[in-house]
């Protein structure tokens, strides 16, 4: 469940992007929704929610510190801003996301 763990950022509902470790790093993956979102527990039969698959679509190694803040522009799609521990802001755009 992405929303569960540390450092996940959301654009869209079919994609998350997750900072890496201490290395500056981040990844844009495709969640891919399952086919059934909620199945009957093996012993007692209680509803349990299912997760889906994530893709890698792309890797970068943006900074030699970790990201520490990040955010989506909400009117263009894309369009990025991260600040690391290197003391920078970055501005970036992520391309071809309309193709997955």
């Amino acid at each position: 469940d992405p929303t569960k763990q540390p450092n996940t950022f959301f654009m869209t509902l079919s994609y998350f992007l997750r900072t890496e470790g201490d290395n500056g790093g981040f990844n844009i993956y495709k969640y891919h929704y399952p086919s059934k979102r909620v199945e009957k527990h093996r012993k007692d039969g209680a509803p349990v929610g299912v997760a889906g698959t994530v893709e890698l679509l792309n890797s970068r190694v943006v900074s030699t510190q970790p990201i520490v803040s990040f955010d989506w522009s909400p009117d263009r799609e894309g369009l990025c801003c991260m600040s690391c521990l290197d003391q920078t802001v970055r501005v970036y755009i992520v391309t071809k996301l309309d193709k997955y």
